[in-house]
């Protein structure tokens, strides 16, 4: 990287963007990307892209080279990309202006053969992550890793992870970890899961990625959340809980560990829980789902604990509990419907 990719956004020059202005973003876009996708990346440089991005004309740059690496994604067999792939393979490093790009051709030119290189030497190279790990809907797992950290996978997820010398990087594509992390001043534990990252040194905490939010919850220690669109990393205590969702960077509200975190000894703990969200976390660990029918108030309150995956004993509770009747429909779903409550007779005023 020149030292250009930690132009601070603030130094740009005001008014409408000159050529040379769009071409610097174009070149350090290239290089962003190429930085990212790479096999080591410290804590800095991803607070520093973050930074780099929050210039609208360096945003919209790197916005155009990702484009641009989609569409050589579908031309990864082209014989050129793949002579890139292997010097990019052999040296680390994606080149910068490929021998096939003659000079003066242009910064798009050179940010594409950039692109190249990282999307072919992905095929050549496969999987980032050195090992992969994932569970079964209802199946949870501990994985211990080589530094002495454990991972504690819940239903339907997967982690990737890569230990190296210079860090321990873990990526959470899909569902629900608790990380018990070694100590290792020298070697931080990152976890990634879509825009956001987790830093910790020796620590425990969860992360949970369900669609585009990511749930982070800190039982033990200190972490460091990187959010795509906050302007520097938020600073976690124990006990607090850090809910990542859109454009509005989120801040650590106080939450109830032990039950955040109760489904690693397959408990289900529930404490005014609105019915809906009682239902859709059930429904996680089973095949056998649960809907709420007519008239079934989605927001009514949950207090309840239940074991994670026995589905006939949370539907025999929440019916109990809120006066809910249960029937099995032809699909297999077992439908919630009548909460039938009695309506209280009128006061009469006293005389």
């Amino acid at each position: 990287m020149s030292d250009n990719r930690t132009r601070n956004p603030a130094q740009a020059q005001p008014g409408a963007p000159t050529r040379a202005d769009q071409q610097r973003a174009r070149e350090e876009a290239a290089a962003w990307y190429a930085k990212m996708r790479g096999p080591r990346i410290s804590h800095r440089e991803v607070t520093d892209f973050y930074a780099w991005r929050e210039d609208d004309l360096n945003d919209a740059a790197y916005g155009r080279i990702e484009a641009l690496a989609a569409g050589v994604a579908a031309q990864a067999d082209d014989p050129r990309l793949q002579a890139i792939a292997q010097a990019a393979n052999a040296r680390r490093a994606p080149p910068a202006r490929p021998g096939w790009i003659r000079r003066g051709s242009g910064p798009w030119i050179a940010g594409l053969a950039v692109a190249a290189a990282v999307v072919a030497g992905a095929v050549m190279l496969g999987q980032p992550f050195g090992q992969t790990y994932r569970t079964q809907v209802g199946e949870r797992r501990v994985v211990a890793l080589a530094d002495g950290s454990t991972i504690a996978l819940n239903t339907d997820s997967v982690v990737r992870v890569r230990l190296s010398r210079q860090r321990r990087a873990i990526s959470l594509d899909r569902g629900q970890a608790l990380f018990s992390v070694a100590h290792d001043a020298a070697r931080p534990f990152i976890v990634t899961a879509g825009d956001t990252a987790v830093r910790a040194v020796g620590t425990r905490f969860e992360v949970y990625r369900t669609g585009a939010v990511v749930r982070v919850t800190l039982a033990e220690g200190q972490v460091q959340v990187i959010q795509a669109h906050a302007p520097a990393p938020t600073m976690m205590r124990a006990g607090t809980r850090l809910d990542v969702a859109g454009q509005v960077p989120a801040r650590p509200v106080a939450v109830d560990v032990a039950a955040a975190t109760g489904w690693t000894d397959g408990r289900l703990t529930f404490r005014d829980t609105p019915l809906a969200q009682a239902v859709a976390e059930a429904n996680r660990y089973s095949r056998t789902k649960v809907a709420l029918g007519p008239g079934v108030p989605a927001d009514e309150p949950v207090t309840a604990i239940f074991n994670a995956g026995d589905t006939t004993a949370f539907v025999d509770g929440v019916s109990r509990l809120l006066d809910l009747r249960s029937t099995t429909r032809a699909d297999g779903v077992i439908e919630l419907t009548g909460l039938d409550r009695p309506v209280a007779a009128p006061v009469a005023p006293k005389s």
